[in-house]
């Protein structure tokens, strides 16, 4: 086993992890061990994840690897149990199990299910099972409270009653919501609930199916367009309201024991804790984020995958295996129960559907939020089909986790089994589960178990303190008994859940609140600020004591809660708060506490423009202040940007005149030239006049938007002023062509001599249409340096009326050292004239060879490169090849571009990988890099990636630059099926160049270059 993981990295370590078996399954799994470890440890994965059937379901339960003292048994399994998409545990600790047969398949036809499993004996086996209720359509979630059962099932949030709790139906489902989306594929919507310690039920919501959500028969109107995230709905209130928005597909919340939560994500990145209000990594390009600028990334430190180019490359290998197992993860657990040792209280647990195991991250907080740190992985299962999806804490401290039980990508959209399906019970020593029936429990029981140590008993008995106080019962002596709990000097964690009980059932008023927001205790605060603007209306004095606490208060937590607030508040309540914490210039660093303010801030440029923008200059933070600019200089209405440059024509500190400049760019991003604003003739001298060279820079770019005749001539002069250094000159040159004021291309033309400006006039000239551009810059190409002539090639590319002159040239190898390269290839043949492609062909070949061909490519390369050849191979001019042909789109040992992914932690060293991804880059792209086809109204067409679009502008990344197009210029867009990485990257060089340079792809080291 220890050739199998690296148990310094997360995996296992050999001797220290236990699995009871009979001696028959020994004997198998030690024959298997034994031919593992004479084997490759890609064979070994291999052999433990290619088989055709999966594992018989108590044996899937006896060979799942767990550290010592633990033991997994089955809880169900196929017949009794198929397809668990979700399960819950109610109040005498049964299962209620949702079983989605239809799955991977939307549509009318019912035949989904609910059943009910419960383990009468204690044995950890369940022995009674009921069907709840069989005619749902596309079930994805299940929670039970308030009467009945809570189930998602796309379009529709139902409520199934059942009040006595006897398992059959009352009626039929009630429609509680509808409009969540099912539109787009099988598994990116809403999924799972969990009861929250405030009382509301929170569902996680996949970022593809975007919804609608209303109440049933409300018009568009009234209802709320939900992107994704994590959103809650109040049970006795009636209300819905999204909570935090982002993510890709999050599966699964849950709190830890000062009530914050977590969520995974079933695709990278993996781990979030969720604020009210926050904006979450990916963007997808959204409106419902559209002006957050920066979302809140992931807390994790760590990945869990190794294929960065393409995150399934490094399915089953032993590297992701030490990594975490995979990029796909699916429910989340903070352990909060009494079985387990007591260092798991507080971790979070995941599913890693590919690993085949479940993920231990280490939380830890960091400022005002938290660092999540990859611990040891608590569960390995040998089942080749083992697939998480939910994991449960049960009433004895016991851990229930489902399995979906199928192969393929997340959950399957093949399906190929329907008829399997697993509920496991990982225990610590040989548990016998408590009889429990929380729903027979007096009110003085109920207050008793909130300060259980294990807290499933905590949140059902709160639940149903919650549910007693909405049907009438008498809440007098319960409220007396959690006042004097929370009054107490017990744990901050215990006094809290006397806190959250008081909330949920009415107990807690404005002034006990405001009193104990003076507590001394940072959780103790932030659950009281959150609690005095749950109505969203805190009264006068209240909300003075938030400013208050804002300005003084000495913690990042309780101010993060405070930001968090704004967005509760009404638009002309939220001035004096947000500048109370704008003033807390300790918090400039903070990774999230900055964007929460921003996000709760950036509606007031609607409610105050004057005072939104005096915002930008008294903040203390940074970050808020550029955005603050942005957002002003981006609005259609000249007000806000004449407010703006009245404000920098005023004495202002270097900081805050760099970061309003900075932030007036981005907000103008994609605008060639606008009418100069009023301020501006006064503001322009006084940013030149602090003499700091990025102010100066943002200055004179913002000028040439406004069409500032000084600027131009300003620049035009320091373009062609050979006394200047190199580096002034080309940012003079480069911002004239972001602006293209008249007559610049023969400015252009004039500096492709210079060397100090060569380069960028070269990128600049594809900008224009100059009729000299092909003959200077084929004039010239003989004395040009390495990194112009690339230039050259792409420019000449760029436009037909220059391609056939530039191929023309390679026909008549009239061009020193030039060659098509596979880029300069594709770039060639976008230009969509079928002349020019077939002379590219006989120059260069078919860009995109058949499968047939490259199979025989790659079976040659892998004949051809031996281990021994490769033993002989010179690394150092690997390294010179790896400048030329991948450093401007890729970075290896911290050094490169960016375009491509960081392939430092990628399968280097499998050589059918690096073969697979150079010889056929397209099999596999990830969406992350789908290229696009562009064509501008000039006649420019260029090839390259998208990385960030406004309604004004696309900024897009070519092989050589980056690109800033205004919409208005767009006249074609077609995004291709190609990588950004075309193939034929080895095509011209010799075998001994890619031995080479494949060499120098599989080291574990950085070589110098060649002398």
């Amino acid at each position: 086993m220890a050739r199998l993981m690296n148990p310094t990295s997360g995996g296992w370590a050999a001797g220290a992890w236990s699995t009871p078996r009979p001696r028959s399954v020994w004997l198998t799994l030690s024959a298997l061990v034994m031919t593992l470890l004479v084997l490759p440890n890609t064979w070994a994965v291999d052999l433990l994840s290619s088989a055709d059937q999966p594992l018989a379901p108590e044996e899937a339960a006896r060979t799942m690897v767990v550290p010592d003292g633990f033991r997994v048994t089955l809880f169900a399994g196929e017949p009794d149990v198929k397809q668990p998409i979700g399960f819950c545990v109610d109040d005498r600790g049964r299962l209620w199990v949702a079983e989605a047969y239809n799955y991977p398949r939307h549509g009318d036809r019912a035949g989904d299910r609910i059943v009910i499993l419960e383990d009468t004996n204690g044995d950890g086996q369940f022995d009674e099972r009921m069907v709840f209720y069989d005619q749902l359509n596309y079930v994805t979630g299940i929670e039970v409270g308030f009467g009945g059962a809570w189930v998602m099932s796309p379009p529709c949030l139902y409520f199934i009653p059942d009040r006595d709790a006897d398992g059959i139906p009352d009626g039929e489902p009630e429609v509680v919501l509808d409009g969540f989306g099912n539109h787009s594929n099988a598994h990116n919507l809403a999924n799972g609930f969990a009861w929250g310690p405030d009382g509301w039920l929170y569902g996680t919501h996949g970022r593809t199916n975007w919804s609608m959500i209303g109440k049933p028969g409300c018009d568009d109107s009234e209802r709320v367009r939900f992107d994704g995230g994590v959103y809650r709905y109040h049970p006795v209130r009636k209300v819905w309201e999204p909570f935090a928005d982002g993510t890709t597909n999050p599966w699964g919340i849950d709190w830890n024991d000062v009530g914050e939560a977590f969520i995974c994500n079933c695709v990278n990145p993996h781990l979030f804790h969720v604020v009210p209000g926050a904006h979450y990594e990916p963007w997808r390009n959204r409106k419902s984020s559209q002006f957050a600028y920066e979302r809140v990334p992931t807390i994790a430190d760590h990945l869990h995958y190794v294929g960065l180019a393409n995150v399934r490359d490094g399915i089953g290998t032993p590297q992701e295996a030490d990594a975490g197992g995979g990029h796909a993860h699916c429910g989340t657990l903070v352990y909060l129960g009494d079985n387990w040792p007591a260092r798991y209280r507080n971790t979070l647990f995941t599913n890693n559907i590919h690993g085949k195991r479940i993920n231990n991250d280490l939380l830890r907080r960091a400022g005002s939020s938290y660092v999540a740190s990859h611990g040891r992985d608590i569960m390995l299962s040998r089942d080749p089909w083992f697939m998480g999806v939910t994991l449960q804490l049960g009433p004895g401290g016991e851990v229930y986790a489902s399995d979906w039980s199928d192969t393929g990508e997340c959950h399957s959209t093949r399906n190929t089994r329907r008829q399997t399906g697993r509920i496991f019970r990982i225990a610590y020593g040989d548990l016998k589960r408590p009889e429990v029936d929380l729903g027979r429990a007096s009110l003085e029981e109920l207050v008793a178990y909130q300060m259980h140590e294990n807290d499933w008993y905590v949140r059902h008995a709160r639940r149903l303190l919650q549910e007693r106080a909405a049907g009438g019962e008498s809440m007098v002596l319960v409220h007396r008994h959690l006042r004097e709990r929370l009054a107490s000097d017990i744990a901050i964690a215990k006094r809290l859940r006397a806190l959250w009980a008081l909330h949920v059932t009415g107990g807690l008023s404005e002034a006990e609140l405001r009193r104990w927001l003076s507590s001394e205790d940072e959780y103790l605060q932030a659950w009281c600020v959150r609690f005095l603007c749950e109505s969203k209306a805190p009264s006068s004095d209240a909300l003075a004591q938030l400013v208050s606490l804002a300005a003084t208060g000495d913690s990042s937590f309780v101010r993060l809660y405070l930001a968090s607030s704004l967005q509760r508040l009404p638009l002309a309540r939220r001035w004096e708060l947000a500048e109370a914490l704008l003033a807390r210039s300790e918090d400039a660093a903070d990774a999230t506490l900055p964007l929460m303010i921003w996000y709760g801030i950036e509606p007031l440029v609607e409610e105050d423009l004057a005072r939104f923008v005096r915002l930008a200059t008294t903040a203390k933070i940074p970050k808020v202040r550029q955005y603050v600019a942005r957002r002003v200089a981006g609005l259609p209405d000249r007000t806000g940007l004449q407010m703006l440059c009245r404000t920098l024509a005023k004495p202002q500190t270097v900081a805050v005149a760099r970061d309003l400049t900075t932030g007036a760019l981005q907000g103008l991003a994609g605008r060639r030239t606008i009418m100069m604003p009023s301020g501006w003739p006064a503001a322009y001298p006084r940013l030149l006049a602090h003499r700091d060279t990025q102010l100066t820079d943002a200055a004179i770019r913002l000028a040439l938007i406004f069409n500032d005749p000084v600027a131009t001539r300003t620049l035009r002069r320091q373009a062609q002023d050979t006394s200047l250094d190199a580096s002034t000159r080309s940012r003079a040159v480069n911002a004239l062509v972001a602006a293209k004021p008249d007559g610049l291309d023969a400015l252009l033309i004039a500096l492709v001599d210079d060397p100090a400006t060569q380069q960028a006039a070269v990128r600049g000239l594809a900008e224009f249409q100059h009729p000299q551009t092909a003959k200077i810059l084929l004039r010239e190409f003989p004395r040009m340096g390495v990194a112009a002539r690339q230039d050259a090639l792409q420019t000449l590319a760029s436009r037909r009326v220059w391609a056939g002159d530039l191929i023309s040239a390679l026909e008549k190898e009239t061009l020193a050292d030039a060659q098509i390269s596979a880029y300069l290839a594709r770039q060639l043949q976008s230009l969509g004239d079928e002349k020019l492609t077939q002379r590219v062909r006989r120059l260069f070949g078919n860009v995109r060879a058949t499968s047939q061909q490259r199979a025989k490519l790659i079976a040659a390369y892998q004949r051809e490169l031996t281990a021994a050849k490769l033993q002989q191979a010179d690394l150092s001019r690997g390294r010179a090849l790896y400048q030329k042909q991948c450093a401007n789109c890729h970075r290896l040992f911290g050094a490169g571009g960016t375009i491509g992914p960081d392939i430092t932690g990628s399968q280097r060293t499998n050589l059918d990988y690096l073969l697979e991804n150079l010889l056929d880059p397209s099999a596999a792209v990830s969406k992350d890099y789908v290229v696009e086809v562009i064509e501008t109204t000039g006649g420019r067409v260029l090839t390259g990636l998208p990385v960030a679009e406004t309604d004004a502008a696309l900024t897009i990344t070519t092989i050589n630059e980056q690109v800033v197009l205004p919409k208005a210029e767009i006249a074609s867009r077609v995004k291709s099926q190609l990588s950004m990485m075309p193939e034929g990257l080895l095509k011209q060089l010799t075998n001994t160049q890619v031995r080479d340079l494949i060499a120098y792809l599989q080291s574990q080291r950085q070589v110098p270059l060649p002398e």
